[in-house]
């Protein structure tokens, strides 16, 4: 009986010399195991370290929430006079306020009042190189320094040797004859802790900003401009103030127990700039202020960008 030979497919997967190679792989790997063992750590925690390092680069480049303080003291007032369309004055209160040097005067004749100056003369234009705005405003309304505002109503800078006397001077200055209102003026917060404010897009849609209809700022806009601001040389922190910490400002330095405008009383005054979200980034060098200002102001989601301090 002929012995049964192997099929054609037995041949075709049998390999000559297989099991002594796997018994000699197996030998050396069991010799150097240890060595083997320590390569492949290595290379673990090189992975780990590698992508630690990015993650910590990537928090580190994260905004920051503002700061809890200092809380600038707050020690002086915003003074308007009458003869503004809007203001509920009479007829003799609007003559007596074409004559701001009376009522200059009248302010500082007050007791208690260190220093009292007119900071915009009547129908002043609001214009210095304290702001970059997007292209697209250029020519409307809002290219100013005060959004939606080009021409201010006249106004004075008073400011108090004691705060504990504001009541008292404020009701003195609103019966000058002339004066509309007597706002306390809050000081900024962020002066000394940053160079450049960047007021983002944060309003319904219909106003403009730096398009058309423009609508809030989104994440990935927020995104593109830290990303921007990181390259450019000089950028040692970003902060990102948000509605809740604007507020907090504001309520801060709002003082409720003044009497605010002749014929409205108290109000509370929220600006377009006070309804915007921002980025304020402090630098090393405050030459970079004007290359941030020029790289931003054109970003989508960007509203303006204006400098914080002194040219």
């Amino acid at each position: 009986m002929n012995a049964p030979t192997e099929s054609s497919d037995a041949e075709e997967l049998s390999f000559g010399g297989e099991p002594d190679r796997v018994s000699w792989l197996r030998s050396w790997a069991f010799a150097h195991r240890r060595s083997l063992l320590a390569g492949a750590a290595v290379l673990v925690l090189s992975g780990l370290f590698v992508a630690g390092g990015w993650h910590l680069r990537d928090l580190s480049r994260r905004p920051l929430p503002p700061p809890d303080g200092p809380w600038p003291q707050q020690n002086g007032f915003t003074v308007g006079l009458c003869g503004q369309p809007a203001a509920a004055c009479t007829p003799a209160e609007n003559e007596a306020a074409e004559n701001p040097s009376g009522v200059l005067a009248a302010l500082q004749a007050i007791s208690g009042v260190a220093n009292a100056r007119l900071a915009c003369a009547p129908s002043c234009l609001q214009k210095t190189r304290n702001v970059w705005r997007s292209r697209v405003l250029q020519g409307t309304i809002y290219d100013s320094d005060y959004p939606g505002t080009s021409f201010m109503p006249a106004y004075f800078d008073m400011t108090l040797d004691r705060w504990d006397d504001r009541a008292r001077i404020a009701e003195q200055a609103m019966s000058i004859p002339g004066v509309w209102y007597v706002f306390p003026k809050a000081p900024d917060f962020w002066e000394g802790k940053a160079d450049v404010a960047i007021d983002l897009c944060s309003h319904p849609a219909g106003l403009l900003c730096t398009g058309v209809h423009d609508r809030s700022v989104t994440e990935t806009q927020k995104q593109a401009i830290v990303d921007r601001l990181w390259n450019i040389d000089g950028v040692e922190k970003i902060y990102y103030e948000n509605h809740a910490h604007r507020t907090k400002i504001q309520e801060h330095y709002e003082i409720p127990d003044l009497p605010g405008h002749k014929g409205i009383g108290t109000v509370r005054l929220v600006s377009l700039e006070e309804m915007t979200e921002s980025f304020y980034v402090k630098l090393t060098d405050r030459r970079a202020i004007e290359v941030i200002g020029e790289s931003i102001k054109d970003m989508p989601g960007v509203h303006y960008v204006r400098r914080i301090g002194p040219a």
